[in-house]
Protein backbone atom coordinates (compact mmCIF):
# COMPACT_ATOMS: atom_id res chain seq x y z
CA UNK A 1 0.00 0.00 0.00
CA UNK A 2 1.42 3.37 -0.96
CA UNK A 3 1.88 6.40 1.32
CA UNK A 4 -1.08 8.25 -0.22
CA UNK A 5 -3.43 5.39 0.71
CA UNK A 6 -2.07 5.34 4.28
CA UNK A 7 -2.60 9.11 4.54
CA UNK A 8 -6.19 8.64 3.33
CA UNK A 9 -6.74 6.08 6.10
CA UNK A 10 -5.30 8.56 8.64
CA UNK A 11 -7.69 11.19 7.29
CA UNK A 12 -10.61 8.76 7.54
CA UNK A 13 -9.68 7.98 11.17
CA UNK A 14 -9.20 11.60 12.17
CA UNK A 15 -12.36 12.98 10.58
CA UNK A 16 -14.47 10.03 11.78
CA UNK A 17 -13.41 10.40 15.41
CA UNK A 18 -13.67 14.19 15.50
CA UNK A 19 -17.12 14.13 13.89
CA UNK A 20 -18.31 11.27 16.11
CA UNK A 21 -17.37 13.02 19.34
CA UNK A 22 -18.70 16.38 18.08
CA UNK A 23 -22.07 14.68 17.52
CA UNK A 24 -21.99 13.78 21.24
CA UNK A 25 -20.95 17.24 22.43
CA UNK A 26 -17.17 16.81 22.77
CA UNK A 27 -14.63 18.82 20.84
CA UNK A 28 -11.44 16.90 20.02
CA UNK A 29 -8.19 17.96 18.41
CA UNK A 30 -5.37 15.73 17.27
CA UNK A 31 -2.30 15.51 19.48
CA UNK A 32 1.21 14.59 18.28
CA UNK A 33 1.62 11.92 20.98
CA UNK A 34 -0.25 10.16 23.72
CA UNK A 35 1.00 12.53 26.43
CA UNK A 36 1.37 10.93 29.84
CA UNK A 37 -1.06 8.13 29.10
CA UNK A 38 -4.80 7.84 29.57
CA UNK A 39 -6.16 8.10 33.11
CA UNK A 40 -8.75 5.44 33.94
CA UNK A 41 -8.67 3.93 30.43
CA UNK A 42 -11.58 2.06 28.98
CA UNK A 43 -11.23 0.48 25.57
CA UNK A 44 -13.33 -1.24 22.95
CA UNK A 45 -12.18 -3.28 20.01
CA UNK A 46 -14.24 -4.14 16.96
CA UNK A 47 -13.24 -6.21 13.97
CA UNK A 48 -14.03 -5.75 10.31
CA UNK A 49 -13.65 -7.67 7.08
CA UNK A 50 -14.08 -7.15 3.36
CA UNK A 51 -13.13 -9.07 0.25
CA UNK A 52 -9.68 -7.44 0.18
CA UNK A 53 -8.98 -6.23 3.74
CA UNK A 54 -9.60 -7.32 7.34
CA UNK A 55 -8.54 -6.04 10.72
CA UNK A 56 -9.50 -4.37 13.97
CA UNK A 57 -10.19 -0.90 15.34
CA UNK A 58 -9.27 -0.19 18.97
CA UNK A 59 -10.74 2.89 20.65
CA UNK A 60 -9.23 3.76 24.06
CA UNK A 61 -10.59 6.72 26.03
CA UNK A 62 -10.44 8.09 29.53
CA UNK A 63 -13.46 7.08 31.58
CA UNK A 64 -14.17 10.80 32.11
CA UNK A 65 -14.33 11.51 28.37
CA UNK A 66 -16.49 8.46 27.63
CA UNK A 67 -18.89 9.27 30.49
CA UNK A 68 -19.04 12.91 29.40
CA UNK A 69 -20.42 11.91 26.00
CA UNK A 70 -23.20 9.67 27.32
CA UNK A 71 -26.64 10.41 25.89
CA UNK A 72 -28.56 12.89 28.06
CA UNK A 73 -31.00 10.24 29.31
CA UNK A 74 -28.07 8.29 30.85
CA UNK A 75 -26.32 11.24 32.50
CA UNK A 76 -28.31 11.42 35.74
CA UNK A 77 -25.92 11.05 38.67
CA UNK A 78 -22.56 9.32 38.40
CA UNK A 79 -22.80 6.69 35.67
CA UNK A 80 -21.85 3.16 36.68
CA UNK A 81 -19.02 1.19 35.11
CA UNK A 82 -21.42 -1.02 33.14
CA UNK A 83 -23.10 1.97 31.47
CA UNK A 84 -19.74 3.60 30.58
CA UNK A 85 -18.39 0.28 29.27
CA UNK A 86 -21.48 -0.32 27.14
CA UNK A 87 -21.29 3.24 25.80
CA UNK A 88 -17.60 2.87 24.92
CA UNK A 89 -18.48 -0.24 22.90
CA UNK A 90 -21.20 1.77 21.15
CA UNK A 91 -18.72 4.58 20.40
CA UNK A 92 -16.36 2.07 18.76
CA UNK A 93 -19.28 0.70 16.75
CA UNK A 94 -20.27 4.20 15.61
CA UNK A 95 -16.63 5.05 14.84
CA UNK A 96 -16.21 1.99 12.63
CA UNK A 97 -19.59 2.72 11.03
CA UNK A 98 -18.26 6.13 10.00
CA UNK A 99 -15.10 4.50 8.64
CA UNK A 100 -17.28 2.01 6.79
CA UNK A 101 -19.00 4.91 4.99
CA UNK A 102 -15.67 6.44 4.03
CA UNK A 103 -14.28 3.14 2.76
CA UNK A 104 -17.54 2.56 0.88
CA UNK A 105 -17.08 5.88 -0.93
CA UNK A 106 -13.60 4.66 -1.91
CA UNK A 107 -15.03 1.41 -3.31
CA UNK A 108 -14.27 -0.87 -0.33
CA UNK A 109 -17.22 -2.41 1.52
CA UNK A 110 -16.48 -3.68 5.01
CA UNK A 111 -18.57 -5.73 7.43
CA UNK A 112 -18.40 -5.05 11.16
CA UNK A 113 -18.27 -7.49 14.06
CA UNK A 114 -19.54 -6.95 17.61
CA UNK A 115 -17.47 -4.70 19.90
CA UNK A 116 -15.69 -6.06 22.96
CA UNK A 117 -14.94 -3.70 25.90
CA UNK A 118 -12.12 -3.95 28.44
CA UNK A 119 -10.59 -1.79 31.19
CA UNK A 120 -7.24 -1.65 32.97
CA UNK A 121 -4.03 0.30 33.38
CA UNK A 122 -1.21 0.12 30.85
CA UNK A 123 -3.34 -1.65 28.27
CA UNK A 124 -1.90 -2.29 24.86
CA UNK A 125 -3.20 -4.06 21.83
CA UNK A 126 -1.10 -7.18 21.40
CA UNK A 127 -1.38 -8.70 17.98
CA UNK A 128 0.76 -9.94 15.21
CA UNK A 129 2.44 -7.33 13.04
CA UNK A 130 -0.05 -5.94 10.52
CA UNK A 131 0.88 -4.33 7.22
CA UNK A 132 -1.32 -1.35 8.13
CA UNK A 133 -0.83 -0.02 11.66
CA UNK A 134 -2.09 3.49 12.36
CA UNK A 135 -2.34 5.18 15.77
CA UNK A 136 -3.76 8.66 16.29
CA UNK A 137 -3.99 10.57 19.59
CA UNK A 138 -6.56 13.20 20.51
CA UNK A 139 -7.50 15.59 23.31
CA UNK A 140 -4.11 15.81 25.01
CA UNK A 141 -3.84 12.07 25.53
CA UNK A 142 -7.40 11.43 26.67
CA UNK A 143 -8.28 9.26 23.68
CA UNK A 144 -6.51 7.25 21.03
CA UNK A 145 -7.61 5.19 18.07
CA UNK A 146 -5.64 2.30 16.57
CA UNK A 147 -6.33 0.71 13.21
CA UNK A 148 -4.67 -2.59 12.30
CA UNK A 149 -5.35 -4.28 8.98
CA UNK A 150 -4.11 -6.88 6.54
CA UNK A 151 -4.92 -6.44 2.89
CA UNK A 152 -4.72 -8.17 -0.45
CA UNK A 153 -1.85 -7.41 -2.79
CA UNK A 154 -2.17 -4.13 -4.72
CA UNK A 155 -4.99 -2.67 -2.59
CA UNK A 156 -4.99 1.13 -2.70
CA UNK A 157 -7.51 3.57 -1.25
CA UNK A 158 -8.97 5.62 -4.07
CA UNK A 159 -9.20 9.38 -3.74
CA UNK A 160 -12.17 9.36 -6.08
CA UNK A 161 -15.63 8.64 -4.73
CA UNK A 162 -17.02 5.49 -6.28
CA UNK A 163 -20.20 5.41 -8.28
CA UNK A 164 -21.64 3.02 -5.70
CA UNK A 165 -24.75 4.07 -3.84
CA UNK A 166 -24.22 6.72 -1.21
CA UNK A 167 -24.16 5.64 2.41
CA UNK A 168 -26.84 7.05 4.71
CA UNK A 169 -25.77 10.05 6.80
CA UNK A 170 -24.18 9.22 10.15
CA UNK A 171 -26.69 9.36 12.98
CA UNK A 172 -29.65 8.34 10.83
CA UNK A 173 -31.72 5.43 12.06
CA UNK A 174 -32.50 2.79 9.47
CA UNK A 175 -35.24 0.23 9.82
CA UNK A 176 -35.16 -2.91 7.70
Amino acid sequence: MNQESLQRIDGFLESSLIELFASHGASLKTSPDRGGGIDEPIAATIGFTSTNMHGVLVLTASRELAAGTLPKNLQSGAPGDEIVADWTGELSNQMLGRLKNRFHAAGIDITLSTPIVFVGKEMRHYSKESPIQRSLYFAEGRIMVEFHADYEKDLEISSEASAASAAPPEGDILFF
